[in-house]
């Protein structure tokens, strides 16, 4: 927006310039033909600082105008974009996928959650920032004949999905409207060189939907999925939930996140995320888990350039008042040169 009120502000300014410098040469032109024919007066055309005048207090409203729109737009879309972000968790949520140690990379586990908790508390005293650990299940589930993407997370941490409360055996779905998921579980076998499932568990769970838009679903969509999987259900359960379908899945007993490395490879850690209650501590919680070689990747700000937007729109201004002082020194400047000649020349015909 900036970029085309810059373009279209200086395409104004030239054009004046261009204007008032035709006119001048005209008006130039114009005294001296006179002069030359011995005419008292020349053709009437309005004076050069009459026209400076005119352009000066359009030039001055002109840059008034556009500054105070331009100021209004992206004032009304920020404020509109600081109460999405309000609504919207996504756009306060840091993701963490891996961490660095000995130069090496390793995924994020629970303990890695525990640890980022306690350090930002001692950090931000008083702020509420919340850590949220997301597990997901690669393959091995379906229904309908689809594959489904399941996730758990902590039932304490049910609001960051938009729900009241989640409950065991319980399926709450984001995109798909059910009462009822039979969940077609391939029980798999980890053997050397990949996985082989030789049959499939039926496993029945209530369902819902009610996960919100403005949750960190969409967060998790863009970091953990890919196109294709976007287009399959995609549900949430509890961490109880979720073990025992991950208990079928490999065919044997998992009850924390801990067991999870007996399923590595089909059960797995999707990420940590951070969500902070304000727009501002985005910046400086991640400064913070990089410190702690955390790979942070934070939500994209349409207005991170918000100080360079507004610099732009003072430039127009500055540009325009540029430009009317220049008109004004020409103005000055022609006219005082032709009065001069005018008078040398009257005196000249007066002899």
């Amino acid at each position: 927006m900036f970029k085309w009120l810059f373009i279209i502000s200086v395409a104004v300014v030239l054009f004046l310039c261009l204007f008032v410098f035709v006119y001048f040469h005209i008006y130039k032109k114009n005294i001296n033909k006179a002069l030359g024919d011995g005419a008292k007066t020349p053709r009437k055309m309005l004076e050069p600082y009459k026209i400076v005048y005119i352009f000066v207090v359009f030039l001055v409203s002109f840059a008034i105008s556009v500054t105070g729109v331009a100021g209004l737009v992206y004032s009304k879309e920020y404020f509109k974009y600081e109460k999405d972000t309000v609504e919207n968790m996504a756009n306060r949520t840091l993701y963490i996928d891996s961490c660095t140690e000995n130069g090496t990379h390793r995924k994020v586990t629970a303990d890695d959650a525990a640890q980022i908790k306690q350090v930002l508390i001692q950090k931000y005293p008083g702020k509420n920032i919340s850590v949220i650990p997301v597990y997901g299940i690669n393959s091995g589930v379906y229904t309908d004949g689809r594959p489904v993407n399941v996730f758990a997370i902590s039932e304490e941490h049910s609001s960051f999905l938009g729900l009241d409360d989640m409950q065991k055996d319980v399926a709450y779905f984001y995109n798909k409207e059910i009462s009822t998921a039979v969940f077609d579980v391939c029980v798999t076998k980890i053997v050397d060189g990949g996985f082989v499932s030789d049959k499939i568990e039926k496993l029945t769970f209530d369902a819902k939907n009610g996960v919100s838009e403005k949750s960190i679903v969409t967060t998790i969509q863009k970091e953990t999925m890919t196109p294709s999987a976007l287009e399959d259900p995609t549900c949430f359960v509890t961490m109880e939930t979720f073990c025992r379908i991950a208990s079928v899945l490999i065919e044997s007993e998992i009850t924390t996140a801990d067991d999870f490395q007996k399923a590595e490879g089909i059960v797995e850690s999707r990420g940590i995320y951070v969500c902070v209650d304000s727009l501002s501590h985005i910046s400086s919680v991640a400064s913070e888990l990089v410190k702690m070689n955390y790979n942070a990747y934070a939500p994209e700000d349409a207005f991170e350039d918000f100080e360079t937007a507004i610099s732009a729109a003072f430039i127009v201004f500055i540009l325009l008042s540029m430009a009317l002082v220049c008109l004004s020194a020409v103005n000055i400047f022609i006219t005082v040169r032709t009065i001069k000649r005018a008078k040398e020349n009257e005196n000249r015909y007066n002899y």
